[in-house]
């Protein structure tokens, strides 16, 4: 039987899973890699045993490995983003499939996203400020998607991105409260012709080197890697975190969606977590400690302190909130498939979980969940990765 691997955030992002779809996608045959949420806001990083480093944003993080990529109906494209990211990885790619059904976002969806978080000051929502959100929004309205990118060809793009610009943008100011300077300084860029003509370069330039495609590409592949965004904390439906989410659903909701129209895989839920907790933007983080980067060493190279998200946060393993969020996946799951847990970061934490009462080991973790498979991450590349069978039982324990 083909396979299936569901790579998914357990936590608040950064979890690991570039490292854990990397791994993946170092399999026999051939493999697809499947984006199956969100955007360009993700980072998910993939170091190599030869030396290669690369933050993936908008291709898969299985391309090192030799994966081709689908960008799904669930994912939102972005040209700007895409271009920019191709032009690092050049020939460092497999091919890229596009499902005509994918969202794409403009220049004032990104506008906007950064313009009302720059306003917000100290309640900043701890956006990327790439108009995720916004081109939610936007679509509810004035959608633009693959199929009619293809479909109507760059002048009628160029036209309807000029009204959207001239009519809609305005009164999304305004309901977002960007008024004053801002909102004049934001017109003034949104007028700029080049701006439009340049995006409109890359959104072709992407159209030309990809495929369009469904999801019954996937059929064509040994191997699928389902490549999660965020993590389960952020998803759209915690209302606990609310306003600090990502639009979209980050666990097995989509994945589920995808493989229930395909032909049926042997498939494997990878639920990652660090051996601590993180966070990057604000929000609340009922672990969260000052004193615990400093007491065991942490660090991380990708996720530095930028204008919209802040510095990045450290705090112990939160047991309650980990299971919650698998127990609210679990739904997604059917009978025979199994769940893994990765546990990342080893190295810092002597390969032990630190969690605020106690050290766990990665054993007691995935035994908790009645996980089948444990991946435990001792490193930075797939070299660094060892898989373990745990007592077999697919459903979560309770």
């Amino acid at each position: 039987m083909k396979k299936a691997y569901a790579v998914i955030g357990a936590n608040f992002g950064d979890e690991g899973k570039g490292l854990m779809t990397d791994l993946f996608c170092r399999t026999d045959g051939r493999v697809i890699n499947i984006r199956s949420n969100g955007g360009a806001q993700a980072g998910h990083t993939v170091c190599t045993a030869d030396g290669k480093r690369h933050i993936f944003s908008h291709l898969g993080a299985g391309s090192f490995a030799g994966a081709d990529t689908y960008l799904s109906e669930y994912f939102i494209l972005n040209p700007m983003l895409f271009s920019k990211e191709l032009g690092i990885l050049g020939k460092d790619r497999g091919n890229i499939f596009i499902d005509r059904r994918a969202r794409v976002t403009l220049p004032c969806d990104m506008l906007m996203n950064q313009f009302v978080e720059t306003a917000r000051g100290n309640s900043r929502h701890g956006s990327c400020g790439v108009g995720i959100f916004e081109t939610i929004v936007r679509s509810r309205r004035f959608a633009i998607d693959y199929g009619y990118v293809l479909r109507a060809g760059r002048e009628s793009v160029r036209k309807m991105i000029k009204g959207i610009n001239e009519v809609y943008c305005p009164q999304r100011a305004a309901e977002l409260g960007i008024g004053g300077s801002a909102l004049e300084e934001l017109r003034d860029i949104l007028a700029n012709d080049m701006l439009t003509e340049n995006y409109l370069d890359d959104l072709y330039a992407m159209a030309a080197m990809c495929r369009e495609a469904d999801e019954q590409i996937i059929e064509e592949y040994d191997t699928a890697v389902f490549e999660g965004a965020q993590g389960l904390m952020l998803d759209r439906n915690r209302e606990e975190y609310f306003p600090h989410l990502t639009p979209s659903d980050t666990g097995m909701k989509n994945i589920r969606a995808i493989l229930d129209r395909l032909e049926k895989r042997d498939t494997e839920v990878c639920y990652v977590t660090r051996s601590f907790f993180t966070r990057h933007g604000a929000g609340r983080f009922d672990t969260e400690s000052k004193d615990i980067a400093e007491e065991y060493g942490l660090y991380d190279k990708t996720n530095a302190p930028n204008e919209y998200q802040g510095v990045f946060r450290y705090g112990w393993f939160d047991i309650p909130a980990f299971m919650t969020s698998l127990e609210l996946d679990r739904k997604y799951i059917r009978e025979g498939e199994r769940i893994a847990v990765a546990v990342t970061h080893l190295d810092m934490t002597d390969g032990m979980v630190l969690c605020p009462a106690e050290k766990l080991r990665p054993e007691d973790i995935a035994e908790m969940t009645g996980a089948e498979m444990l991946y435990k991450v001792s490193g930075e590349t797939a070299d660094d990765v060892t898989a373990e069978k745990v007592a077999a039982g697919a459903a979560l324990k309770r």
